[in-house]
C-alpha cells in the first residue's frame, strides 16, 4: 500500500498534462499531425497510479511516424511531466478520430 500513496503528492491537473502532451506531440509529430490529447488517471500493470494519455492525429499520418518519434514522444512527456511535478507514468496511445468512433459504435 506505500507505493500508492507515494503519488498522492505529485500529481498535477490532466488539463496540464495533456496541455505538456500536446506540445510535445506537435514538436515531435508535426502541428498539424496531433489534433488533440485526452488525459485520464488509471493504473499500470503493477497496480500502481498512471496517467493514460490519448494522442488523436489527423487521419492516415501514422503510418508515416517512425519508432524514434514515437519513442521521444513518450520520453519528453515523461520529462516534462516529471519537471511540472508529476510522478505517474504517463502510459501513451494514439488514435485517429475515426478509430475513436469505431470503439464507441455498438
Amino acid at each position: 500500500m506505500i507505493h500508492s500513496l507515494r503519488y498522492s503528492s505529485g500529481m498535477i491537473d490532466l488539463k496540464k498534462v495533456s496541455e505538456i502532451a500536446v506540445d510535445v506531440g506537435k514538436a515531435n509529430l508535426g502541428a498539424k499531425n496531433v489534433l488533440r490529447v485526452v488525459s485520464q488517471p488509471t493504473t499500470d500493470s503493477e497496480g500502481q497510479e498512471a496517467l493514460h494519455v490519448l494522442i488523436v492525429l489527423a487521419p492516415r499520418v501514422a503510418a508515416r511516424f517512425k519508432g524514434d518519434e514515437v519513442l521521444d514522444t513518450l520520453v519528453q512527456v515523461l520529462r516534462k511531466l516529471r519537471n511540472a511535478g508529476e510522478q505517474r507514468f504517463p502510459i501513451i496511445e494514439y488514435a485517429t478520430e475515426a478509430e475513436l468512433a469505431d470503439i464507441d459504435s455498438p
